[in-house]
């Protein structure tokens, strides 16, 4: 039985989605044909215009994701879409056409979807689809990770690991911005980009990142390190902490090898993943936080709103520039997750589920 909705058209193409069939590889991606739901009460459905590809969808279907659901279904963190239909119950004010983005952490690799209402949250007329939804998951967690969990000012100086990445680059961007110094660390062919945005590279396939920080720093260390690596190599961003200093943990890309599930991967980061103790920290005055943007949506809804609000307008006021890796079709998921697999881009890959 149809939910009661407000409807833009009943004339449309069948629903598209992207779905992970089963725990692999690229391959395991299976597009489907589907009919197109109707929203239930607080519901909002959109036609998305553009799908983020996060490397939190690589470890979805590899399995490694946390509370993930169960195979078959669709990945896609994030999402823009214009406002095809509207559920009961959802507040005054939404009209059938107005664009809005949303995190939705998985579903978003699909032509239709439908999202909470309370989820949502406006996208000006004037910017981008792509661009925009880059600001959802990457640069949403910058922001978050920078004022409300490292508090920087602009005398901060920070390092930020995978720094040519979409999270790694809007973490770079939103500091520079805000007059922090920032190092990153990223392989010698992504240095130029690096500079480009104002960050200090470093090469961590030959540098010993440690070793340069402390070079760079006189021995002092920097304020806070962004690592979304894991295991020892949190570590080892620990020890380049100076007194005060915070060390924001936001991924475990050590699990994996070359974007694939790796069991010898897997054990040395449980191995080398460091226990801290709370009088050494306290002596020190040095703190590890984790970070998890979801949960922070979950439990602090009014800071997601109003943070990704902030971005959005940031982004129409042209203060901040995603760079967009790549533009693919839906059914080229296969292809944009190979990329990410091969870590050979810098910037947000986003699927086009209409073109």
């Amino acid at each position: 039985m149809k939910r009661d909705a407000t409807v833009a058209s009943t004339d449309r193409p069948d629903q598209q989605r992207m779905l992970i069939s089963r725990r692999g590889g690229p391959d395991v991606l299976k597009l489907v044909h589907e009919p197109i739901l109707e929203p239930g009460p607080n519901e909002l459905r959109l036609r998305v215009s553009a799908a983020g590809v996060a490397f939190a969808d690589v470890l979805m279907r590899e399995g490694l994701y946390p509370n993930m659901p169960s195979y078959p279904f669709a990945p896609g963190y994030d999402v823009v879409g214009e406002v095809d239909a509207i559920g009961s119950d959802v507040p005054s004010g939404v009209t059938v056409g107005q664009r809005m983005a949303a995190l939705t952490v998985t579903g978003g690799y699909a032509r239709y979807i439908l999202v909470p209402a309370e989820d949502c949250v406006r996208v000006p007329q004037t910017v981008d689809a792509a661009s925009a939804v880059s600001l959802i998951l990457n640069y949403l967690t910058a922001y978050q990770m920078l004022y409300r969990v490292a508090a920087v000012t602009p005398a901060t100086q920070i390092l930020v690991h995978g720094a040519a990445g979409g999270a790694g680059s809007a973490l770079v961007e939103l500091a520079r911005l805000h007059g922090c110094t920032v190092f990153g660390t990223a392989s010698k062919a992504k240095h130029a980009a690096l500079t480009q945005l104002g960050a200090i590279p470093i090469d961590y396939r030959n540098e010993d990142f440690a070793a340069r920080i402390r070079e760079l720093t006189n021995g002092v260390g920097v304020d806070a390190v962004f690592d979304p690596i894991g295991g020892s190599h949190w570590r080892r961003s620990f020890s380049i902490l100076r007194q005060t200093g915070v060390l924001v943990c936001y991924g475990a890309s050590a699990t994996t090898r070359n974007g694939r599930r790796n069991i010898l991967n897997i054990l040395h980061f449980l191995i080398g993943t460091p226990r801290y103790s709370p009088l050494s920290l306290l002596n020190t005055s040095r703190g590890v936080h984790g970070f998890n943007v979801t949960l922070w949506k979950k439990v602090r809804p009014d800071l997601y709103r109003q943070d990704l609000a902030a971005l959005l307008e940031m982004l129409a006021k042209g203060n901040i520039t995603p760079k967009i890796a790549a533009r693919l079709p839906l059914k080229d998921a296969a292809e944009a997750h190979k990329m990410l697999n091969t870590a050979s881009v810098t910037g947000k890959i986003v699927l086009e589920p209409w073109s």
